[in-house]
C-alpha cells in the first residue's frame, strides 16, 4: 500500500455478511456528500439555477453532542434537557427549529418496552449501544 495513505478502519458488515465500509464505499460517501454541499451552495448563490437543480433538496443537518455523565455522575442532565413534562425541550425546539433527542445508554427508562423482533426478543433502540448523547437535527 501507499505510505501516505491512512490505515483502513476495521471492517463493518451488514446483516447479510456484506462488508459496508470498503474503500470504494467510503470514497463514494465522501464525494457524494461534497457534491451535495456544492450543489446546495450553488442553489443559494444563484436562485435561477433552482429549476435545474430540482433533485437537490436542502438536507437536514445532524450533530451528536456527548453528555459528560462520567465527569459529572450526580448531575441530572436528562432532567435538565427535558424539563418538567418536556417543556424545556419543546421550548428549545420551538426557538431553534431543530429536533432534539436524547440517545444512548440510559436514555430509555429501565423496563420500558423496546422494539421487538419477529421472534419476540427485544431489540436495542437506535444508538442504545453508544454512550449517552444528544442528537440535534435541523436545516
Amino acid at each position: 500500500d501507499h505510505p501516505s495513505r491512512s490505515p483502513s478502519p476495521p471492517p463493518v458488515y451488514d446483516a447479510h455478511g456484506n462488508r459496508k465500509n470498503t474503500r470504494a464505499n467510503r470514497w463514494k460517501e465522501r464525494y457524494t456528500e461534497e457534491r451535495l454541499v456544492c450543489l446546495e451552495r450553488i442553489a443559494e448563490l444563484c436562485p435561477s439555477m433552482k429549476p435545474t437543480l430540482a433533485g437537490v433538496t436542502k438536507r437536514k443537518r445532524s450533530r451528536k453532542i456527548p453528555i459528560p455523565v462520567d465527569e459529572h455522575p450526580t448531575y441530572n442532565f436528562i432532567g435538565l434537557i427535558i424539563g418538567p413534562r418536556g417543556k424545556t425541550q419543546k421550548d428549545m425546539e420551538a426557538k431553534t427549529g431543530c429536533k432534539i433527542a436524547i440517545r444512548g445508554k440510559g436514555s430509555v427508562k429501565e423496563g420500558a418496552k423496546g422494539r421487538l423482533t419477529k421472534n419476540g426478543t427485544a431489540q436495542l433502540a437506535e444508538g442504545e449501544d453508544e454512550p449517552l448523547h444528544v442528537v440535534i437535527t435541523g436545516d
